[in-house]
């Protein structure tokens, strides 16, 4: 965090990146880069965008170069928390890289449970676990092969989960083409598990 500029800090703050883990997914060079670039917002004004530093600074800068309205609005006013679901539902950020997290405590739950269970799918990520798995899941088969072909990605190299979870651990609705539901940050599930071959196969067909 020490390498990070106080402006950077704050804007990652309101925009609901997680600087901590940030400061693990860029570099020293690429934290450099962007802390001598980003010092305030009259920056953004600029032309930031640089893929000269390494991939996960490319991905991070291209995200917010494509959402600078989004970042200005929510900069201005950072009640408007409808913004950050924009955000992290940004058609830029592909299922394919390890991108930066969102600190989804920093998010207003806009869902309404009705103490129901959800049985909930996931394309994980490379080595993901049922001991360690991510907050974005889909309601239906359907909204899996959706989210996989947005997202271009190789889904036999992936594992795919399955739980089954109250409602009241839903945050709020995700993508709607992906019937995508995010749950809390350290959300509690009833069961979890790793799907085998046959399930697999029936979703993707």
């Amino acid at each position: 965090m020490s390498d990070m500029n106080p402006f950077l800090k704050e804007l990652f703050s309101v925009i609901g990146i997680d600087t901590e883990y940030l400061t693990r997914y860029l570099t020293l060079s690429e934290m450099q880069y962007l802390s001598t670039t980003l010092k305030s917002i009259t920056d953004f004004q600029g032309d930031f965008y640089s893929d000269e530093h390494g991939e996960n600074l490319e991905v991070l800068l291209h995200f917010l170069s494509c959402h600078l309205e989004d970042v200005y609005e929510i900069w201005k006013d950072p009640n408007k928390k409808e913004i950050l679901l924009k955000l992290y539902t940004s058609d830029v950020i592909s299922g394919n890289y390890d991108c930066f997290h969102f600190d989804l405590s920093r998010f207003e739950q806009t869902y309404s449970p009705s103490g129901k269970e959800l049985v909930l799918y996931r394309i994980g990520r490379v080595g993901e676990s049922v001991e360690c798995i991510g907050n974005s899941w889909a309601k239906d088969y359907s909204g899996l092969r959706n989210y996989a072909q947005a997202s271009s990605i190789e889904v036999d190299e992936r594992p795919i989960f399955a739980i089954k979870i109250n409602d009241s651990e839903v945050l709020c609705n995700g993508q709607y083409r992906e019937s995508e539901l995010i749950l809390k940050t350290s959300f509690k599930c009833d069961e979890a598990k790793l799907l085998s071959a046959e399930e697999r196969r029936e979703i993707f067909v």
